[in-house]
């Protein structure tokens, strides 16, 4: 049996390095000979490529922003340099980089099976329109599985209705990994998706911290990662949090030269995949926007607080683990106050649905592979 997988595998994002690690290391280690499929469309290549985007913002005049891209080379650079010696050490590929679903054809030839997931690849945003990954370009539709794919939005606009209607109905095994992708699959094909847990919850808390050193991070922080300008001014100002003597660390697009100048905020921006697991690890609390983190941070028992952002397709991915788990209380809202955040959390119960929801998600990956 040899099964090829298909997601964001190269994406300079810690939740895609993540997942994508932690569902190839849960197949190896049920002796699955598995890999990823490198591919990698014209969407994909330039999504972190600051040359594209800097010329992008050119040509449409938007010049401050060309100016943001310009001066995130260097970071972003050492960023993607950090990424790619993760992926390197921990993930198998193809010996060949793919562009296209017609380039990727000959795969049939190799495989027993094809899985696309996790990550938000039925984002036609995020995807560019490539409907490689609902696997069109597998000739065999029994040989199709979706694990814990994302659509990352409510909606599919009515001129792409018709090819996912088409190519939703030829997954043989098909599961999602929130109750919108649930209804979405029921509303576009009439079909009952299995709602399961992101790759992530496949690896247990020890799994995960056996990839950073056992050493911890003296200082005492609140780690922060968000995803827009306002968030983390918003936090102190809303719940009337204060650091008391902690550093802040940083991890966002809106770093300023104030930021690298404060001797109390540490800026994260550059770390690797390693260090963001060891960061949340150490952290005295975590507050995010960002599913992945906030999905670490729960499993390896860290104090946390959820930012939704209001947009209803992309916080559906964090309210939906949290719902499960009974963690709702760990958004924020306008309520929260400092005795809300460092309410105790019982992480023993917590725990405890985590192993029962991962049982029933093993189950379900394990038996369409071996259907």
């Amino acid at each position: 049996m040899k099964v090829a997988l298909l997601s964001f595998h190269n994406a300079v994002n810690y939740g895609a390095a993540l997942q994508a690690y932690a569902l190839e290391r849960y197949l190896l280690e049920q002796s699955i000979d598995c890999e990823y499929i490198d591919y990698r469309n014209k969407h994909r290549q330039t999504a972190y490529s600051m040359s594209h985007h800097v010329l992008e913002n050119l040509k449409k005049k938007n010049f401050k922003n060309a100016l943001k891209y310009f001066l995130g080379f260097p970071f972003m650079g050492l960023r993607k340099a950090r990424f790619n010696r993760f992926y390197k050490k921990n993930l198998k590929y193809t010996g060949k980089i793919y562009k296209s679903a017609d380039e990727a054809n000959e795969l049939n030839r190799y495989y027993d099976k094809f899985i696309v997931g996790s990550d938000q690849v039925w984002n036609y945003k995020n995807n560019g329109g490539d409907f490689a990954f609902l696997l069109n370009f597998v000739d065999d539709d029994a040989k199709k599985i979706s694990y814990s794919s994302s659509f990352g939005t409510l909606e599919i606009p009515l001129e792409l209705k018709y090819q996912y209607v088409k190519y939703l109905s030829k997954i043989n095994k098909i599961a999602v990994r929130e109750t919108y992708g649930v209804n979405l699959v029921k509303q576009l094909t009439g079909r009952d998706a299995k709602l399961v847990l992101d790759p992530v919850f496949l690896l247990s808390k020890q799994q995960w911290e056996s990839l950073v050193p056992q050493d911890k991070i003296k200082e005492p922080y609140v780690f922060f990662y968000t995803n827009r300008d306002n968030q983390i001014s918003e936090f102190f100002k809303q719940t009337n949090f204060e650091l008391k003597g902690r550093k802040l660390y940083k991890l966002t697009r809106s770093t300023s030269i104030g930021d690298l100048l404060n001797y109390n905020i540490k800026v994260k921006y550059t770390m690797s995949p390693y260090e963001f697991i060891r960061v949340i690890r150490d952290s005295e609390l975590v507050v995010s926007a960002s599913f992945h983190c906030i999905s670490l941070a729960i499993i390896l028992n860290k104090p946390f607080v959820a930012i939704l952002t209001g947009d209803q397709g992309k916080d559906e991915r964090i309210s939906n683990i949290l719902h499960l788990l009974d963690l709702d209380n760990r958004i924020l809202t306008t309520k929260m106050g400092e005795n809300e955040i460092y309410n105790h959390i019982n992480f023993d119960k917590v725990n405890y649905k985590i192993q029962d929801f991962a049982m029933a998600s093993k189950l379900y990956l394990m038996e369409s592979i071996n259907a």
